[in-house]
């Protein structure tokens, strides 16, 4: 009987500080959320580079102030989020690479020349 109280003594001292170790490099792994509000107006978008940290939440708010645009990214995020005219959408990705980001519409060819920049440090 004292061998398998001692043993499971023993199971739950380790599971214990097996927590205690890993909790801490689970929330660095998480990031921080960093919000965005992300205008695209005039074929531009404002602002035009956004900055964040590896593994941050990034949470963006993007309006299409006078046509429609979309804010879209390739890569490994695979982002095409279309916003109307006086429209706007919410979404988030964590952060893992620089990467372009550009309207993908082709109702106008001045477009193509909308784009910005995600910088992941």
């Amino acid at each position: 009987m004292k061998k398998i109280t001692l043993g499971l003594v023993c199971l739950g001292a380790f599971l214990t500080s097996a927590y205690v170790l890993a909790a801490p490099t689970a929330a660095l792994a998480q990031g921080t959320v960093r919000e965005f509000s992300v205008r695209g107006d005039g074929f531009a978008f404002s602002p035009s580079r956004i900055e964040v940290q590896k593994d941050d939440i990034v949470k963006i708010t993007f309006t299409a102030v006078d046509i429609p645009h979309s804010f879209s990214m390739d890569g490994p995020y695979r982002i095409a989020k279309r916003a109307g005219a006086g429209q706007t959408v919410t979404f988030e990705f964590r952060a893992s690479g620089s990467e372009r980001f550009y309207c993908n519409l082709t109702q106008d060819e001045r477009c193509k020349g909308m784009h910005g920049e995600l910088v992941v440090k």
